[in-house]
């Protein structure tokens, strides 16, 4: 019977850790199947759907792990040494490879570049450095009446940057949307800088600068799981995420900077730290701006924390002073340009629009019902998509008074983080601009809420590279249902559990 009982306690270790191996070899094919996306070339032979099969088959392993923590509740050490360990291995195997359709990187490598050699990144676009030396010589004068001499100056200096090794060359080159200064803000750049500093041109130093973040958000989900009382082996939920590996150390994009600023804030939050919870909360905003929504909500937080005493509303007025002072100072170095530091933002804001469900529709609706443009309109570049960002701005704004107002829902601690996974998700549902990587701010909070339908989202967003897929096989009627293929089963999972009425606090 002892032996019996320590045999049926085994094999949950047992089958976890296949599950690990399992994806182990997923994430080294994944890799050897990368070298086969080369910049520039060959598009219509990249093996786009081999690689979405190994990343479905890594979700559904990680499903599966999912599943087994859930219902063994397995809450040990053990596990916690499996879940990290094997997390660590993913990420080690995914780290040589080459990027799988993405290209943001390049911008990455040439703004901390530029910092590096102390050239605001905000002030030009990669192009004006690739223009400097015609104009020098064929125009001179033209050269003059664009740039003073501090400009021209820095021109040169990018210009000989440009030129400097030959992966300078090649790398700037591949720099998309090259005519627009950067849109990333203050705390990245100095990211950039300080990878820059270390290794220059490099996209392996890059990662592993990313994964020193990573790191940082599994500390702060595994501690606020303690905190809430909560089985902390269910960071696994982040840890062995498809979308967080790859997107981070594949595609190797930056969100995971600001990622993991938002896990140590929403921890110090719990933790009735208020001071440090709105310092995190505003370096995760100078990382990536929209969790600029969440400050009303931790204002919420720090006045029910002091309710009943006469200066209830101090910790919230100091907390709004230090959140303003420490984007404030963040910005500060990159404003000598006045209003030109924000003109990628601002290009970005207007034109981008990408792999979006909600926004889309509602585009739609407004083009259908007669509401039509052809010139840009403030923020947006037609009138339709002007009416739909008021409507996504009114429901979040909305929302947000919704969750400012209600009273009597902390029945337990956990919910104190609820209203915070609401906006994040609401933001990423109806932004117009819903490429996977931007998920990733959803998925920590999936460790403390692990419903259904968004860690399903997580499998789902991979059909996103589909598009890919079909421009290049010159398949573009598939094009423009893409999202809803990708979003639809989401969507009607999520409206099957809110109809059922089960628990509708428990969706999200």
């Amino acid at each position: 019977m002892g032996n019996s009982q320590t045999d049926s306690a085994k094999w949950p270790w047992a089958v976890l850790a296949i599950v690990g191996i399992g994806s182990a070899f997923l994430w080294q094919a994944v890799t050897n199947l990368s070298y086969q996306f080369n910049w520039g070339e060959g598009y219509a032979e990249r093996p786009i759907l081999e690689y979405l099969f190994l990343y479905f088959a890594l979700f559904a392993l990680q499903a599966g792990g999912i599943f087994l923590l859930i219902k063994k509740r397995l809450a040990d050490k053990k596990t916690l040494v499996i879940v990290v360990a094997f997390g660590l291995l993913f990420r080690a195997l995914i780290l040589p490879s080459q990027q799988i359709q993405e290209d943001d990187v390049y911008r990455y490598l040439w703004d901390g570049k530029s910092f590096a050699h102390g050239i605001n990144p905000f002030e030009y676009a990669p192009e004006e450095a690739t223009q400097f030396k015609f104009l020098q010589i064929r125009d001179p004068d033209e050269l003059r009446s664009m740039y003073d001499e501090r400009q021209i100056r820095e021109l040169k200096t990018l210009h000989d940057l440009k030129f400097a090794t030959p992966d300078s060359f090649v790398f700037m080159e591949r720099i998309n949307h090259p005519d627009v200064p950067t849109i990333y803000p203050p705390l990245a750049q100095y990211v950039f800088r300080a990878i820059a500093t270390v290794r220059a041109d490099s996209i392996l130093a890059l990662r592993l600068g990313f994964l020193l973040f990573d790191l940082t958000a599994l500390v702060f989900i595994y501690l606020t799981l303690k905190r809430l009382g909560r089985n902390p082996n269910l960071c696994m939920i982040y840890f062995w995420s498809p979308l967080i590996v790859k997107e981070t150390f594949n595609s190797t994009h930056l969100d995971i900077i600001g990622v993991a600023f938002l896990c140590a804030s929403v921890f110090y939050l719990v933790a009735r730290r208020f001071n440090l919870a709105t310092f995190f909360l505003a370096l995760s905003v100078l990382g990536k701006i929209y969790p600029v929504i969440l400050l009303p909500l931790y204002l919420k937080q720090m006045a029910r924390g002091y309710e009943g005493r006469s200066w209830q509303w101090r910790q919230p007025a100091g907390a709004v002073l230090l959140f303003v002072a420490t984007v404030a100072i963040g910005y500060a170095p990159f404003l000598g340009i006045g209003l030109k530091a924000f003109e990628g933002l601002r290009v970005y804001s207007i034109y981008w629009q990408n792999n979006d469900s909600l926004f889309s529709l509602l585009a739609y609706l407004f083009g259908a019902l007669g509401f039509r443009s052809e010139d840009a309109v403030l923020f947006s570049y037609d009138l339709p998509s002007l009416l739909a960002k008021v409507t996504v701005a009114l429901a979040l704004g909305g929302t947000l008074i919704y969750l400012l107002t209600r009273r009597g829902e902390e029945s337990e601690p956990v919910d104190r983080v609820r209203p915070i996974f609401i906006m994040m998700a609401l933001v990423f549902l109806l932004s117009p601009v819903q490429n996977p990587w931007y998920l990733c701010w959803t998925v920590p909070f999936l460790c403390f809420f692990p419903r259904g339908p968004w860690i399903f989202l997580t499998g789902l967003v991979g059909m996103y590279y589909l598009d890919f897929y079909f421009d290049y096989q010159e398949m573009g009627e598939w094009l423009p249902g893409l999202p809803w293929m990708e979003y639809l089963p989401f969507y009607l999972w999520l409206g099957w559990e809110f109809w059922r009425g089960k628990d509708r606090k428990k969706i999200m």
